[in-house]
């Protein structure tokens, strides 16, 4: 299924989502797995590619994913994927170990707790011997055919500028990727919520070709017998009028390495380019209570009017995001 754009005003969404709607732009079939039914168990997977120091979109997918944990109160696998990006990314294996662990230790700063009884957290890496276990068990179900038809759309691009490993390389990533998916599904969940980007989207149906198949092959079924569904973050804008925040493009956006002039030299800019996604930057990267977000949503729109409250906005950000920045270097030591 295409993803469709998520009805964030419908009450089957509004109602088990509450503020956490405004995360989200897109989904893949969420009505099959919300809102909570006691009856039918619901666990949530997402994960991060340990590549670099998390943007400030990464950020808001890691404040998102910590707000959903203690909205839902339900099972959560958080997946730091070190083995999946060694095959899929030219990066080197001792940058990926140390940035998983650092990140690790980063999302437990920030308020993933994975000790709460009511929704424990899965916190792990691909080096899971259940997870490598289970690629083996679904590598059957799907084809070569299935991962050409089912691909990141920048894929091409990733590959002109060298960043990609090899196809088998890339097919491996996404093996492990669609097994972390269906862990839940393995250890007996009657409904799996998959958290991405929408770029990852084609995660969500290699899965469901898995659960299908699976499902048809008789005596080599694997019993597994679950609703599927994908919640797809809001991506956000990038500085200057770039289409998102990305590292690949520096003037685009900020991130957790940066020093803390460099952060305030990229957010008290007063180019109009780069305003609204300050604001977005603020929306989903800031960790602010919902009446302070809605103070700087004010300030945005007044801002011709009253641009001191604005400045006084982005600077109280800045702040907050270098210290975001400096928990970050912290967990690095």
């Amino acid at each position: 299924m295409t993803p469709q754009p998520l009805p964030a005003t419908e009450e089957w969404v509004a109602k088990p989502l509450g503020p956490l709607t405004r995360r989200f732009t897109h989904h893949d079939r969420v009505q099959d797995v919300l809102p909570l039914d006691p009856d039918r168990p619901l666990a949530v997977v997402t994960g991060f590619g340990p590549t670099n120091a998390p943007t400030a979109g990464t950020l808001s997918v890691m404040l998102g994913v910590i707000e959903l944990q203690r909205y839902l109160g339900v099972p959560m696998t958080v997946v730091v994927s070190e083995l999946g990006a060694w095959n899929s990314r030219n990066v080197r294996w001792d940058q990926l170990v140390a940035v998983r662990d650092q990140m690790f230790s980063f999302m437990r700063a920030i308020g993933l707790d994975s000790q709460r009884g009511s929704a424990p957290v899965q916190l792990r890496s691909h080096l899971d011997t259940g997870n490598l276990v289970r690629c083996g068990r679904i590598a059957r179900f799907l084809t070569r055919q299935d991962f050409l038809n089912h691909h990141e759309d920048l894929v091409e691009l990733y590959q002109d500028h060298g960043l990609l490993g090899s196809e088998v390389g890339v097919t491996v990533d996404a093996l492990y990727t669609v097994a972390d998916i269906l862990g839940p599904a393995e250890a007996g969940a009657s409904r799996v919520l998959m958290l991405s980007g929408l770029e990852e989207s084609y995660f969500t149906e290699l899965s469901r070709l898995v659960l299908q198949r699976q499902k048809e092959a008789g005596e080599l079924s694997l019993g597994w017998n679950v609703e599927l569904g994908a919640l797809y973050f809001r991506v956000l804008e990038g500085l200057g009028g770039y289409p998102k925040m990305s590292k690949s493009i520096p003037a685009s956006g900020i991130h957790l390495g940066m020093a803390d002039d460099e952060i305030a030299g990229r957010v008290l800019v007063h180019d109009e380019a780069s305003q609204r996604a300050l604001l977005s930057a603020i929306e989903l990267s800031s960790g602010w209570a919902m009446p302070e977000i809605e103070q700087a949503r004010a300030a945005f729109q007044h801002r011709r009017q009253k641009p001191a409250a604005w400045e006084l906005a982005k600077q109280r950000f800045t702040e907050t995001f270098s210290n975001y920045a400096r928990i970050w270097r912290e967990c690095g030591r």
